[in-house]
C-alpha cells in the first residue's frame, strides 16, 4: 500500500504540454480521493503520460509501490528514458543547445536563430525517421541527443506544441524566442530520482491492462474531444483520436472496473459548447462525473485562452 508523504518535494514538468495538469492536479487529487483512497493503492499507472503533471504530483505524496507511465508517443517516451538512464548525458547535450541559441545574434527577424531552429528540427525529425530528410542535416542523433532535442524545440517552437504530420516528423514551425533556459539541475535530478522506481513503456494504453487489480489506480488524460470543428489543434501521433476512439477509451475503463481497478479520467466538457451534447455522460453514465474548471493555457489565438470546463470522471 502506498505511504503518504508529508513533506513533498515539489518536481515541474520539463516540457510544456497541450492540456497539462500542473494547476488542475491539486484539484483532481481532491475530487479523486472522494472515492478513492490512495493509502490503498500500491500500483499507478498512467497511459497517456504527456508532460506527466499530474503523476510527478501524486507520485512525490503518495510512496506507490510500483509505478508506470506510459505512451504511445515514441519521442517522448525516449525523452523520459533518457531522463531516467542517462541524466548526466543529457544534461550536457541540453547545455550544448542551450549555449548555442542564446549566442547567436538577435536581430529583428531572428534569422540566425530561425535557421538554427530549423536545423534541429530536422536533425530531430532524422532520428524519428532514421534516415536523413534533408542533404544539408546530415546527422541522425543518437537516443540522449534525440530527447535533448525533443527539449529544445519543444522551448523554442510556437506555443510549445507538439505536432506531428502524416508521416510522423514534427512540424511546429520558430517560436521566436529571444533566450531559452533548459537545464535546471535541481528539477531534472528530482526527476529522474523519481524515474528510478517507475516502469516506462511506449505503446497504446490497452497495454496497460496487464497492471490492473482492486490496488490499481490509473489516471487517464487522453488527446481531448474538440469542442468545435475548428478546435483540434494538434496532432500528437499520426493516427487521430477521434470519437471512436473515445469510445474505445469508455470501454476499457468499464474492464478496468470490472477488474476492481480505480481510475481518474480527464475530457473536454462538450455542454461548454453545446449543453444538449451529454457524448460523455453517456458513455460514463455508470461513473461519477464532475465538472472543474480549467485554465486553457494553449491556444493558437490570444482570445482562445482562458476558462473552460472540463469533466473528471472517477471510478
Amino acid at each position: 500500500m502506498a505511504e503518504k508523504i508529508e513533506n513533498p518535494i515539489q518536481i515541474t514538468p520539463i516540457i510544456k504540454w497541450a492540456g497539462g495538469k500542473k494547476r488542475l492536479a491539486p484539484t483532481i487529487e481532491a475530487l479523486t480521493t472522494q472515492q478513492v483512497a490512495f493509502e490503498n493503492i500500491d500500483t499507478y499507472v498512467e497511459p497517456f503520460a504527456g508532460g506527466a503533471a499530474f503523476f510527478l504530483y501524486l507520485a512525490t505524496r503518495y510512496r506507490f509501490k510500483h509505478q508506470v507511465i506510459m505512451d504511445v508517443n515514441a519521442e517522448l517516451i525516449n525523452l523520459y528514458t533518457q531522463v531516467r538512464d542517462h541524466l548526466a548525458d543529457l544534461i550536457t547535450e541540453l547545455g550544448k543547445l542551450e549555449v548555442a541559441y542564446n549566442a547567436l545574434s538577435e536581430d529583428d527577424d531572428f534569422v540566425a536563430k530561425k535557421a538554427y531552429f530549423y536545423d534541429m528540427r530536422t536533425t530531430f525529425n532524422n532520428g524519428i525517421t532514421q534516415s536523413v530528410t534533408d542533404e544539408t542535416v546530415t546527422e541522425i542523433p543518437t537516443p540522449v541527443r534525440q530527447a535533448a532535442l525533443f527539449v529544445f524545440l519543444n522551448k523554442t517552437d510556437f506555443n510549445g506544441l507538439y505536432r506531428v504530420n502524416a508521416k510522423g516528423t514534427f512540424n511546429v514551425p520558430f517560436g521566436r524566442r529571444k533566450t531559452v533556459s533548459l537545464v535546471d539541475q535541481t528539477n531534472l535530478q528530482n526527476f529522474s530520482d523519481l524515474l528510478q522506481n517507475t516502469t516506462i513503456l511506449q505503446g497504446d494504453y490497452h497495454q496497460s491492462q496487464q497492471f490492473a487489480g482492486n490496488r490499481t489506480f490509473f489516471y487517464f488524460d487522453p488527446p481531448y474531444r474538440p469542442l468545435t470543428d475548428s478546435a483540434s489543434f494538434t496532432s500528437y501521433t499520426k493516427s487521430s483520436f477521434n470519437d471512436d476512439a473515445q469510445v474505445a477509451l469508455a470501454d476499457y475503463t468499464h474492464v478496468l472496473a470490472a477488474a476492481g481497478a480505480h481510475f481518474a479520467l480527464s475530457n473536454s466538457d462538450p455542454h461548454q459548447s453545446d449543453p444538449t451534447d451529454d457524448f460523455f455522460d453517456t458513455l460514463y453514465q455508470d461513473f461519477t462525473i464532475n465538472r472543474l474548471t480549467a485554465a486553457r493555457m494553449i491556444s493558437a489565438r490570444s482570445k482562445g485562452r482562458g476558462n473552460v470546463s472540463e469533466l473528471l470522471i472517477v471510478h
